[in-house]
């Protein structure tokens, strides 16, 4: 304590040099870990016994495709020991029609393979026949100012959307309508329009709109009622049954 006493800024350099090394022992640890050692430790030995080939997943991704509820399948990639796959499906695909998939990827799998890698089964919906209205609304929620009603994505830039419209009546119409604003009162109800490989789907908002000076405050709607996806499903190493989060 002396020494300190009378050493208070060499002691205060070794301090802040010591609190300094420790900081850096803990980035390197937290950033760069076990020494040096690969991510995965010794878990991928013997990964090169059984490699998914390339013409496994093309054949996975071709098998998908041929489906009707398929709009899109991104290409199957390994994760460590989790072969992953990643589906988009219609809008008006069901659960059971979006699980019963997972057996088009798993029979491409080998015995072999499917003892050493976890399989992980992603099925999702870009919901594109979607709409959304934004305005101006009053404590009981109906809206005060004019209304704009929009498709939620941008259908353009949508692949798998081969037709689009929207429309004010109850009549299919795929005019590459994207807007439509509501500026009288009363009860509206806007429809939408989509087409894809698996068929043709409707959608509709209903709008009240009854104006008034005062808002409480700007609100987005949109017309689904109800989301049953995206589901995963993973089959463990050894197992021959896929867990569901639906399920779960």
């Amino acid at each position: 304590m002396e020494y300190i006493k009378k050493h208070k800024l060499t002691s205060f350099i070794i301090l802040v040099y010591i609190i300094v090394i420790a900081f850096g022992f803990f980035v390197y640890n937290l950033f760069i870990g076990s020494s040096g050692l690969p991510v995965y430790g010794d878990r991928l030995d013997g990964i090169e016994d059984v490699p998914i080939t390339e013409e496994q997943t093309k054949k996975i991704v071709s098998e998908l495709k041929s489906e009707k509820i398929v709009t899109k399948v991104k290409d199957p990639y390994l994760s460590g020991k989790i072969f992953k796959v990643i589906i988009t499906v219609t809008d008006d695909a069901d659960l059971k029609s979006g699980k019963a998939l997972a057996s088009k990827v798993t029979a491409v799998l080998t015995e072999e393979q499917k003892k050493f890698y976890d399989v992980e089964i992603f099925v999702t919906k870009e919901y594109s026949c979607t709409l959304e209205a934004t305005g101006k609304v009053d404590e009981d929620g109906n809206f005060t100012d004019d209304v704009v009603v929009t498709f939620q994505k941008k259908l353009g830039d949508v692949e798998s959307v081969l037709e689009y419209g929207m429309a004010s009546k109850d009549s299919k119409d795929y005019n590459k309508e994207t807007k439509i604003t509501i500026t009288k009162d009363g009860e509206h109800i806007i429809y939408g329009y989509t087409k894809d490989k698996g068929g043709e789907y409707k959608c509709s908002i209903k709008i009240v709109k009854k104006s008034a000076e005062s808002a409480v405050k700007t609100e987005t709607i949109n017309s689904i009622k109800s989301r049953n996806y995206p589901i995963i499903g993973y089959q463990k190493q050894g197992t021959n049954k896929i867990v569901w989060t639906k399920d779960r």
